[in-house]
């Protein structure tokens, strides 16, 4: 008996804890729609519907700033395709999609692999971002230093996404300067952070301004409500802490602010988005040449 009533103790006591912390140790919410920068020119038709998918849509139709337009119906971001009903691939078949590029980890996809259309079945090409695995310092955070995501959301752009996986994203780009790989689907889970770096990649390579990059990179947070309710089933193995999503929102925003931190990163260590393709990407001039011919409309 005395064994269980210390063993209560032991629970309440870490509950207790983890009440006392999370009043101290709160997030400054940030309202994501504020975050989304709406262009007035912008394609209509950017957003589509895919049911069973969120976050797809259409990367072409803004323009270059030598005037040109990146092609419509060529290249496609989105979330996980593991939800598509029987309708949502009814309507990824009428895309004519030749390539698929799955961002997410080896767990991501084992746990829920796409659903694609089996008629034209597109090529699956599945490139799982690496990542050294800090586990523990993580869930420190979670539970001590929240404040911490903040920041770790601009250092895992530019230390983990962008230095440490440009190889992965030169195969992407080394696979889309091929004519025949287009129409291409790049996603991983949410369709915002893996994917739009691939996003900001291309379009910066066509010449897109960075004002337009900035937004279509917020136009994820669209989605926020559908990130949030992923982020509460993922937590709930913790919930004796009395962690919330909300708690983690950082996660679960696209905020432009931390883009741009990753388009300077490039600016200052490599030089130019060209130069970081061709240097750490693998990406030569020829084949960036070969992609802005096949996405800029002529």
């Amino acid at each position: 008996m005395k064994r269980w009533i210390g063993l209560f103790g032991a629970v309440g006591a870490l509950v207790g804890l983890g009440a006392y912390i999370n009043k101290r140790n709160r997030v400054e919410r940030i309202d994501p729609e504020s975050l989304i920068i709406r262009l007035a020119d912008d394609l209509p038709e950017r957003i589509l519907t895919v049911d069973g998918a969120i976050n797809f849509r259409d990367l072409g139709g803004y323009k270059t700033a030598d005037g040109r337009r990146m092609r419509t119906g060529l290249i496609y971001r989105s979330g996980a395709l593991s939800g598509l009903s029987p309708t949502g691939l009814e309507q990824l078949g009428k895309l004519g999609i030749k390539l698929v590029c799955d961002l997410r980890s080896n767990e991501e996809q084992v746990d829920a692999p796409d659903k694609l259309p089996t008629d034209s079945a597109p090529e699956y090409l599945h490139l799982p971002l690496l990542a050294a695995d800090n586990r523990r310092e993580r869930i420190g955070d979670l539970f001590f230093n929240r404040g911490k995501f903040a920041s770790m959301m601009p250092d895992m752009y530019t230390r983990i996404i962008i230095d440490g996986n440009a190889h992965l994203y030169g195969d992407i780009l080394r696979r889309i300067a091929n004519p025949d790989n287009l129409p291409t689907i790049i996603h991983c889970t949410a369709g915002k952070d893996r994917t739009g770096v691939a996003a900001m990649l291309i379009l910066s390579l066509l010449g897109v301004p960075e004002d337009v990059i900035l937004a279509d990179y917020s136009l994820s947070n669209i989605y926020y409500n559908s990130f949030i309710k992923f982020g509460q089933q993922a937590i709930k193995s913790i919930g004796w802490t009395g962690l919330t999503a909300e708690d983690i929102q950082p996660l679960f925003i696209s905020n432009p602010s931390t883009l741009k931190t990753a388009i300077d990163h490039i600016q200052r260590k490599y030089g130019s988005v060209e130069n970081y393709l061709r240097s750490a990407a693998g990406v030569n001039n020829e084949l960036q040449a070969k992609i802005k011919t096949n996405l800029l409309e002529t």
